[in-house]
C-alpha cells in the first residue's frame, strides 16, 4: 500500500472519531459487518481536531454508506483504515474483486434483519388476530420495504449534490435539511442519533430480559427475573470494556449459528403442533392495534443495514432486487414464526415464543441456546451508542483520564440498561414500547419526510408528496397511539404482578408456567 494511501487513510480517521484501530474484520461470515455497518450508517460524528488524534486512534472510520454513483465498481473501505492490511479485506469478497457479491450482500441483509424480534410476532398476531393479524404484517413489511428504498434514493441524490462519495443515515438527514435550516440542519443528524441511541440502549436491556427469563425456564426456579437481571450486569460490564470489532467478531459468529439452529428447531415444533384456527378470533380489536404495530415495527430493525451494503455491493446497481428478494424472505419468515407460534400456543403466548417450548433436553438447549446468542449480541448492540457518545467523552477529559473516562461511561450505560430491565421486566410491553418509540421513528416516519425534503423542486409529484405523507402519518400514529397503550399496559403489568405478589410478569407465575405447558401436551409429538 502506497504512503500516499495510508497518509488518506489515516485522513479518514481523524476526520470520523471510529473506533479500534485493531478491529480490522477478518471473519467474513459473522454479521458483525453488519452491525459496524449499522453503526456508522445511522450516525455521523462531530470531526476531531488534529490534537486529538493521538488519543482516539482506538477508533477507526465508519464503512461507507452510499455512493453518488449507482453503477461505479467501488473498493470498500477497511473497518481499520490505519493498518498497513488493509487490503487482506479482499478476503471478504474473494479474488481481489471489490465489493460483495449479490449473494454475500443477500446474507448479510438476512442477518441484519432477522433478531430477537421475529420471536415476539406471534404475540403481534394475537393482538390483531389470526386473519387481520397478517395482512396487516404484510402491509408494515412493504412499508417498511418502500422506506429503505426512499433513503437509498435520498444518499443517493443528496451525494450527486454534494458531490460526496457517501452519506451515512444521519449526514443525509442534515443534507437535506440544509436547503430549509441552513445552520440549524446538524439537528437533524442530531435527532437521527438521538433515536439511535434510545434504539441501542433497549434492545441492550430487552437481551438482559430474554436472558433471565430463558434461565428461569429451563431452571424452573422460582427467582425474581430481578435477581437475574442483576447477577449478569456484573459479566457484562465486564465483557462491555471489549473495544475490539475483532473480537466482538467471534462472538457474532457464535451467536449468528446458535441463533441460526434455534429458530429451525423451534419451527420444526411449532409446524407439528399447530391448533384448528377456528379457535381464535378473526380480529383481536382496535384497541390491542397499537400493541401490534410496536411489536411488528420492532421486529423491523434492518433499514441501518441498507446503505452500508448497498455501498459494499460489487454491482450496486443490483441493489433494489436484491433488497426485495432479502426482504420477501424475512417477511416470509416473520409471517411463518408470527403465525405458528399463535396457533400452537394460542392467548398463553410469552414474550418470546421459545418461552413456550415444552420441558425437553432438546428444547433446553434450545433456550439456553439463545439465551446465550443474546448474551454475545449484547455487546455488539452496545458498541453502536458507544460509537456516538464515547468520543465526546473523550474529547472533555484530560488526555490522561480518557481511558479511564470511556470505561467508566461503558460501566454507567450496563448499568443504565440493567436498571431499564429490572424496572420494567416485561418482554412483551418493552419491546412494544421500544418499536413505537424508536423503531417507528427511524424505519417509517423519516425516510419519507426526507425523501420530501430532498426532492422538493426536483421533480417530485404531487402523489408521490401525498404517499410519503400518507406514510409520514402511519408512523406517527403508531409512534402516539403505540407508545401511549404500551405504557398503560405496563402499569397494568405491575398492578397485576403486585396482585400475584410475583416477581416478574414474564415467567415467574406458576399458575401462568403450568399453563403454558398444557399446549404442548396436546401436540400429539413429544419433541
Amino acid at each position: 500500500m502506497s504512503s500516499r494511501a495510508t497518509s488518506e487513510k489515516s485522513r479518514l480517521l481523524l476526520d470520523t472519531g471510529g473506533y479500534d484501530s485493531n478491529a480490522d474484520v477478518k471473519d467474513p461470515t459473522s454479521n458483525i459487518l453488519i452491525n459496524a455497518a449499522t453503526v456508522n450508517s445511522l450516525y455521523g460524528d462531530a470531526s476531531l481536531k488534529d490534537d486529538d488524534h493521538d488519543i482516539d486512534r482506538s477508533y477507526s472510520a465508519p464503512l461507507t454508506a452510499s455512493t453518488k454513483s449507482s453503477n461505479s465498481r467501488r473498493r470498500p473501505r477497511s473497518i481499520s483504515v490505519l493498518s498497513e492490511e488493509v487490503d487482506k479485506y479482499d478476503i471478504f469478497v474473494g479474488a481481489g474483486e471489490p465489493g460483495t457479491t449479490n449473494w454475500q450482500t443477500l446474507i448479510h441483509l438476512l442477518k441484519g434483519n432477522i433478531g430477537t424480534g421475529i420471536l415476539g410476532l406471534p404475540i403481534a398476531i394475537e393482538n390483531s388476530g389470526i386473519l387481520v393479524g397478517p395482512i396487516l404484517l404484510l402491509f408494515i413489511a412493504l412499508m417498511s420495504i418502500h422506506c429503505m428504498h426512499l433513503l437509498v434514493k435520498c444518499s443517493h441524490a443528496l451525494c450527486n449534490r454534494l458531490n460526496k462519495d457517501s452519506l451515512d443515515y444521519g449526514e443525509v438527514a442534515e443534507a437535506a435539511l440544509q436547503v430549509y435550516a441552513k445552520e440549524k440542519s446538524r439537528y437533524g443528524r442530531v435527532l437521527v442519533n438521538t433515536f439511535l441511541v434510545i434504539t441501542q440502549l433497549g434492545f441492550c436491556s430487552i437481551y438482559f430480559m430474554f436472558v433471565a427469563s430463558n434461565i428461569i425456564e429451563v431452571t424452573e426456579k422460582h427467582i425474581d427475573l430481578r435477581i437475574i437481571i442483576s447477577a449478569l450486569a456484573l459479566p457484562v460490564i465486564l465483557l462491555s470494556l471489549i473495544k475490539s470489532l475483532e473480537k466482538l467478531a467471534y462472538l457474532s459468529m457464535i451467536a449468528n449459528v446458535l441463533c441460526f439452529v434455534g429458530l429451525t428447531i423451534t419451527l420444526q415444533y411449532l409446524a407439528r403442533c399447530l391448533q384448528d384456527p377456528r379457535k381464535f378470533k378473526l380480529f383481536a380489536g382496535v384497541s390491542k392495534l397499537p400493541l401490534f404495530f410496536g411489536t411488528a415495527i420492532f421486529s423491523f430493525e434492518g433499514i441501518g443495514v441498507v446503505l452500508p451494503l448497498e455501498n459494499e455491493m460489487r454491482n450496486p446497481e443490483d441493489f433494489g432486487w436484491v433488497l426485495n428478494l432479502g426482504m420477501g424472505i424475512v417477511t416470509t419468515l416473520f409471517l411463518t414464526v408470527g403465525m405458528f407460534g399463535f396457533l400452537t400456543y394460542g392467548h398463553s403466548l410469552q414474550g418470546s415464543v421459545t418461552l413456550n417450548l415444552p420441558d425437553h433436553w432438546l428444547y433446553d438447549v434450545v433456550k439456553i441456546g439463545y439465551a446465550l446468542a443474546m448474551f454475545f449480541t449484547y455487546f455488539l448492540q452496545f458498541y453502536v451508542p458507544m460509537q456516538i457518545l464515547v468520543p465526546s467523552i473523550r474529547r472533555r477529559v484530560h488526555p490522561k483520564s480518557r481511558n479511564c473516562a470511556e470505561n467508566v461511561f461503558r460501566v454507567l450505560m450496563v448499568i443504565v440498561t440493567c436498571g431499564l430491565a429490572a424496572g420494567i421486566p416485561q418482554l412483551t410491553n418493552f419491546i412494544s414500547l421500544l418499536g413505537a418509540v424508536s423503531s417507528s421513528a427511524l424505519a417509517i416516519i423519516f425516510p419519507p419526510l426526507l425523501h420530501i425534503l430532498t426532492f422538493k423542486g426536483h421533480g417530485l409529484s404531487f402523489c408521490s408528496v401525498l404517499k410519503d405523507i400518507f406514510i409520514i402519518l402511519v408512523g406517527i400514529l403508531g409512534f402516539l397511539f403505540g407508545t401511549y397503550t404500551s405504557v398503560i399496559a405496563i402499569i397494568k403489568g405491575f398492578e397485576m404482578s403486585a396482585d400475584v405478589h410475583s416477581g416478574s410478569s414474564l415467567s415467574n407465575s406458576t399458575a401462568f408456567r403450568n399453563a403454558t405447558r398444557a399446549f404442548p401436551s396436546m401436540c400429539k409429538y413429544s419433541y
